[in-house]
């Protein structure tokens, strides 16, 4: 009874609430009405990223047309040449040809610019990427990004790619990161590669020979081979935390990023879907399976995780167009600017609802004395 009288004493009387919802709607309209739209502090290198982006998709889609190799026009009306066929040897699973189209927007790299930045990122930072071949637009922006930020990279990628990715055996994945970097677009940071595939196995049941092509162009990439047989998921994730830990010579890594949903990066757990897209600091609950992936095993280190598999979600809240034909050039989209509002509109905004409710509940105690 004594607890009920209590909350009858602090509880504001019916019309505070509705004055209280009132003031809060307004002081939200009024700090609403003071949002302007400035340029992030960094727009100078996201844009410079944007431009090294676009120079690496020319750069590649003119070694493919000078090796005879065909562009998918029907699939790829922007010509980019990194729309690959729907099913090859290399193809793992289905794929969003809309999504994969998005992520060759150069200013994708200004995205991963903004995400480097928000993660605390410096000059001379370490970073490792996992990344499939469903998503080559993802992994070159990256990189340029980094490079436009003086990260240093060390990349594991996988030659299993979902439908209308790097899945052109004479083209992959690997082959992408050695044309660029002798092209010094990006510095050469391909330290390992990997079937990919349902546990990292890299067999197609409708291509008899897949696994003899990933152990082809595996020796052709000249980088480490990770292959377990029969599949390992487990010991291929051990495999890569060492190969990261070795080439950081001692180093902290810095962050993780995932592109794609390879196994060993995105995990096999009931989990996996769990985890969120983009710049990912405070991170879900952290599942104990050795196969959580290593998304989950940095996150579990306290290290910053960039997770790259829905493109459209990541396209709509930072404002990038969704399959934009043309390719939009670099410089252009919400992710160069950040909303500010004038701090007075903001604790007006707070202040209002909050002193309502004070001052009905100190109305409701005063008549309570008296009566």
């Amino acid at each position: 009874m004594m607890e009920r009288r209590v909350y009858m004493r602090l509880r504001p009387p019916p019309g505070y609430l509705v004055a209280a919802l009132a003031a809060a709607l307004l002081g939200f309209y009024l700090a609403s009405a003071t949002r302007t739209i400035e340029p992030c502090a960094y727009a100078d290198v996201a844009e410079a990223a944007a431009v090294r982006m676009a120079e690496a998709t020319r750069i590649l889609k003119a070694e493919l047309l000078e090796e005879g190799i065909a562009i998918e026009t029907g699939l790829d009306p922007n010509k980019t040449g990194l729309i690959g066929p729907e099913w090859t040897p290399l193809t793992t699973t289905l794929g969003d040809l809309e999504a994969k189209r998005s992520t060759l927007n150069p200013n994708f790299a200004a995205l991963l610019v903004r995400y480097f930045h928000d993660a605390g990122l410096k000059e001379g930072d370490m970073i490792a990427i996992g990344a499939s071949g469903s998503f080559p637009g993802l992994l070159v922006a990256t990189l340029c990004a980094a490079r436009e930020m003086g990260l240093n990279t060390m990349t594991i990628a996988s030659f299993g790619a979902s439908t209308y990715g790097a899945t052109r055996p004479e083209f992959s994945i690997a082959k992408m990161l050695r044309v660029l970097s002798a092209a010094s677009v990006v510095p050469d940071s391909l330290i390992a590669v990997s079937p990919g595939g349902d546990g990292d196995y890299g067999e197609n049941p409708m291509f008899e020979d897949s696994r003899a092509i990933v152990d082809r162009l595996a020796k052709e990439s000249g980088a480490r081979f990770i292959r377990f047989d029969p599949p390992d998921l487990e010991a291929s994730i051990r495999e890569r935390l060492g190969l990261y830990e070795d080439r950081a010579g001692g180093r902290e890594i810095a962050c993780f990023v995932n592109i794609g949903g390879a196994s060993a990066n995105s995990g096999t757990s009931s989990y996996t879907l769990d985890f969120p897209q983009g710049l990912v600091l405070d991170p879900p609950r952290i599942p104990l399976s050795a196969t959580r992936g290593l998304v989950y095993e940095f996150a579990a280190r306290g290290v910053p995780v960039i997770n790259l598999l829905n493109v459209r979600r990541l396209a709509e809240e930072n404002g990038l167009p969704f399959d934009p034909i043309p390719l939009p050039a670099p410089g252009e989209g919400g992710v160069y600017s950040d909303a500010a509002y004038e701090p007075a509109a903001i604790a007006l905004a707070l202040a209002a609802p909050i002193g309502v409710l004070v001052f009905g509940v100190a109305r409701r105690r005063k008549r309570d004395r008296t009566a």
